[in-house]
């Protein structure tokens, strides 16, 4: 006969035994769940088109993004959306270089992870913050996608390296962010600036357009025409001299450079413009003769940013002076800064 107690035992082990086939089915549940990428299936979802032209599905309202380019941290900025960051490239993490802007607009940025060091990502940050999307482009980037979409996140690519597309990139990271009429009313600013330069540069005659060379901060190291500054350039109506460089900013000789004979150098911040004016091998160029060689006043003038539109205007400013005779360009610059940000240009005179 079975005593009461020994009935108790195996009530107790059998109610033992079941809670921990639960609790193990609930580890191989949550286990399965994380891994296959389904957490959110029952969330409600959305399909943009990002830069690729690949249709990408998003959570209908992203709370958390990782924005691992400066210049997408300057757009979602302009876009009012800065509080749905968790994470950030490097530059922006440190305040430096194409960094440095959007840290002087919310410096608080600074206190976010940033799951990446040069070109490698760390994966297992990146998963730690849980991102709702994940906002990357430019040339030496777009790689990471394959990388990423192996570990089933979100990836939405805002290229900003195509003038002809910049609006549209513009627009995409206002669709992520659900900013989208904040987006379409900065693109249409965008569009309308760059159309009133047209009217001031475009008609320019072939044989009068201003030849320009655009130099990284070595004097020798070229950009061609597949880069936004060779863009810059054109757009401002000028003629980039090494627009047959199809390579990666490549080292010319003073020799070529000569050849070439541009009448103004564009370089990059912090260029020591000085050393190149007195530089012994291109004293026979026009720019250096004519003392027309001048840096850019801001990292993130040259490409991938908001910033780099308005640039274009400096530039032309600088190709055709008459043209822009009467025009604060320092002042204009406020303005532009103030339509997309808020904020007042506080660098260098450009005029």
């Amino acid at each position: 006969m079975i005593e009461h107690n020994d009935v108790v035992k195996m009530k107790t082990k059998l109610i033992g035994g079941i809670i921990s086939i639960i609790v193990v089915c609930s580890i191989f549940a949550g286990w399965y769940i994380y891994s296959t990428g389904t957490v959110n299936s029952t969330q409600e979802t959305r399909t943009i088109i990002d830069s690729t032209g690949d249709p990408v599905e998003i959570p209908a309202d992203p709370e958390r993004i990782i924005a691992l380019r400066s210049g997408i941290v300057e757009t979602i900025i302009a876009l009012g959306a800065e509080d749905t960051l968790v994470g950030i490239d490097e530059s922006t993490k440190d305040g430096t270089g194409y960094g440095e802007f959007p840290i002087e607009l919310c410096p608080e940025l600074m206190d976010l992870s940033c799951p990446v060091s040069g070109k490698t990502l760390n994966i297992e940050e990146i998963i730690a913050l849980e991102p709702d999307v994940i906002l990357i482009g430019g040339y030496g980037r777009i790689s990471w996608l394959d990388e990423l979409n192996q570990y089933n996140l979100t990836v939405v690519v805002a290229h900003f390296e195509e003038l002809g597309n910049f609006t549209r990139d513009l627009k995409i990271v206002g669709e992520v962010v659900n900013k989208q009429d904040k987006a379409e009313e900065l693109a249409n600013y965008v569009d309308t600036f760059l159309a009133d330069l047209d009217e001031t540069v475009g008609d320019i005659a072939s044989n009068e357009k201003v030849t320009a060379y655009y130099c990284s901060h070595d004097v020798y190291s070229v950009y061609g025409c597949t880069t936004f500054e060779h863009v810059q350039i054109v757009t401002a109506g000028g003629i980039n001299v090494g627009e047959e460089i199809t390579t990666w900013l490549p080292t010319i000789s003073a020799e070529q450079l000569i050849t070439w004979n541009p009448e103004v150098i564009f370089t990059l911040e912090g260029t020591d413009t000085n050393a190149i004016l007195t530089d012994e091998q291109i004293q026979a160029v026009s720019a250096i003769e004519n003392n027309k060689v001048y840096s850019i006043p801001e990292s993130g003038w040259d490409f991938g940013s908001l910033r780099s539109i308005f640039a274009i205007k400096w530039v032309a400013s600088k190709l055709y002076p008459a043209k822009f005779s009467g025009v604060n360009i320092t002042n204009d610059a406020t303005e532009f800064y103030q339509a997309i940000w808020g904020v007042d240009y506080d660098g260098a005179s450009l005029d």
